[in-house]
C-alpha cells in the first residue's frame, strides 16, 4: 500500500476531494494548521534518487553536535546562515546511509520542514512570513526512526555549491580553498531544503482524520445567529475596501482563515463559520437580491 500511486493526494487535491465529497468545507490553511499542531501527518514525495541517515535522538529530540573549526568542514557541512553567523552545530546522525525504495515518506516536522509548512500557512493566510529558524536540515520518518536527508558529493563539488550560496561579496574570500588537492574524495552532506522535484503530499488516512476532526468540531459547536441584510451590507463593504483582503472577497474560505488568525491575536475564541461568512458576503453584495 505504501508504494501505491493512489494512496496519497497533493494538498490541493485533498482540499477539492474533501469539499466535493463531504458536508464540511476546508482550505489548504486547515491542512497546514492540523499538521503544525500534530493532529495529522504530512508526507514528502521524492521523485528522484535520495539518501538518508538515521538521526540520533534523546527524549525524542534530535541531538546536536559541534563540528570542527576547519574552514572547509564548516563551509561544506553547515547551512549558509549558520556558517555566516558562527553557529557550529549540526544534527548528529549514525548508522549506514540508505536509499529507500519508498518514494513517499512521512515527515515528523522536527527539522526545517516545520518552517516550510509555517511559511505555506502564512502565504495561504496572506499574513507575514515567520522568522526563519535555525536550519538543521530536512527530516523524514521510517517506522519509529527519524532520518535526515543527505547528499553524496566530492568535497570540491560541495565547496563550489556552498560558495555560490554565500553573498557575492564573500566569494573571493573562499575561492582559494578550491585549490587544495585533498578535495576529490566523496562524503555525505546534509540537505537544507526540499529537493526541487520533491513536494508535500497527504495520505488518504490523514485526509480521513481531517474530515473526522472538522465534523466533530462542527457538531460540538452551537449554530451561529443569522446576520441581517443591513449588517451583511456593512460587512461586505468593510471587506471590499480593506486593502489586505479585498481581493479575496469571492473566496470566503480563504477569508475565514484570515479572520480566525486575527481573532486569535485579539483573544477572541468565538466560533467562526465559513458557511456563515459566505452567506453574509453573498447577502451583502450589491448584486444580491436578498432582503
Amino acid at each position: 500500500m505504501e508504494n501505491n500511486i493512489f494512496c496519497w493526494l497533493t494538498l490541493k487535491e485533498a482540499v477539492n476531494f474533501i469539499n466535493e465529497n463531504n458536508k464540511i468545507k476546508i482550505s489548504e490553511a486547515d491542512i497546514y494548521r492540523n499538521a503544525l499542531t500534530r493532529k495529522i501527518s504530512l508526507s514528502i514525495y521524492f521523485q528522484s534518487f535520495f539518501i538518508l541517515r538515521r538521526v540520533k535522538k534523546f527524549k525524542n529530540k534530535p541531538i546536536l553536535c559541534t563540528i570542527s573549526d576547519n574552514i572547509i568542514n564548516r563551509l561544506c557541512v553547515l547551512e549558509k546562515k549558520c556558517f555566516l553567523n558562527g553557529r557550529n552545530f549540526t544534527v548528529k546522525t549514525e548508522g549506514i546511509y540508505i536509499n529507500p525504495e519508498n518514494m513517499i515518506l512521512d515527515t515528523p516536522l522536527l527539522g526545517y520542514e516545520f518552517f516550510l509548512i509555517q511559511n505555506l500557512l502564512a502565504n495561504e493566510l496572506k499574513i507575514p512570513s515567520p522568522l526563519k529558524k535555525t536550519n538543521y536540515g530536512i527530516t523524514v520518518n521510517i517506522k519509529e526512526d527519524v532520518y535526515q536527508i543527505v547528499t553524496k558529493r566530492t568535497w570540491r563539488e560541495r565547496l563550489n555549491e556552498q560558495i555560490k550560496k554565500l553573498p557575492r561579496r564573500e566569494h573571493k574570500k573562499y575561492l582559494p580553498l578550491k585549490k587544495q588537492s585533498s578535495l576529490d574524495c566523496h562524503n555525505y552532506f546534509p540537505v537544507y531544503d526540499l529537493p526541487p522535484d520533491a513536494c508535500f503530499v497527504i495520505k488518504f488516512e490523514e485526509v480521513e482524520k481531517i474530515v473526522s476532526y472538522q465534523s466533530i468540531k462542527e457538531q460540538l459547536q452551537p449554530p451561529l445567529p443569522r446576520i441581517s441584510t443591513p449588517l451583511s451590507r456593512m460587512f461586505w463593504l468593510s471587506c471590499k475596501h480593506n486593502e489586505k483582503i479585498g481581493s479575496l472577497i469571492s473566496q470566503p474560505y480563504k477569508l475565514l482563515s484570515i479572520f480566525e488568525q486575527w481573532a486569535l491575536v485579539e483573544g477572541i475564541t468565538d466560533r467562526l463559520s465559513g458557511d456563515t461568512l459566505k452567506t453574509a458576503l453573498e447577502r451583502g453584495s450589491p448584486k444580491s437580491k436578498l432582503r
